[in-house]
């Protein structure tokens, strides 16, 4: 099924690539899951993450299976994404 969604992007490594994405409820459901993430990488000496991982939420159109996870990106290829 092709539908237009939030995704939660994942981007990490040198350089910064797509790794994992996952389809959220709506956007402040991506964005909640976003700050948890970003919480729970923290150092807990320094309280900052220094690595190279970046989150971003967007909306995408998609095809997903009936798991609701994403199996094509539709408008745009999965190279093309970038976490800006």
């Amino acid at each position: 099924m092709v539908k237009e969604a939030i995704v939660l992007l994942m981007f990490f490594g040198s350089p910064l690539q797509i790794q994992e994405f996952t389809v959220r409820d709506g956007l402040s459901e991506c964005l909640k899951a976003k700050r948890t993430i970003t919480r729970n990488v923290k150092s807990p000496e320094s309280r900052e993450y220094k690595g190279s991982m970046r989150l971003a939420c967007k909306k995408l159109t998609v095809e997903v299976d009936d798991s609701n996870r994403i199996v094509n990106f539709v408008d745009i290829k999965k190279s093309d994404l970038k976490p800006f």
